[in-house]
């Protein structure tokens, strides 16, 4: 599987920021996706970034510092 660019990471950092500002609150999965019912924590400045140029992350309070955004589902709390 080829990796996003990091246009398209960008692209999908700022969308997410859009939809979840810091303190809007997301679920979360440190480990394999939907194993188990996940996290729900906050976003944290800065929200939503790439980090070191491969992974598209979100930083977050209350578990996991951060998180790649494809563990990461909006909360329904």
């Amino acid at each position: 599987m080829r990796r996003p660019s990091q246009t398209a990471m960008a692209k999908q950092c700022d969308h997410f920021n859009t939809r979840h500002p810091v303190g809007s609150k997301v679920r979360v999965w440190t480990g394999l996706l939907h194993d188990g019912p996940g996290k729900v924590v906050e976003v944290a400045l800065p929200g939503a970034y790439v980090l070191s140029g491969h992974t598209a992350v979100v930083q977050v309070i209350g578990g996991g510092g951060c998180v790649a955004l494809s563990h990461v589902e909006p909360a329904e709390v």
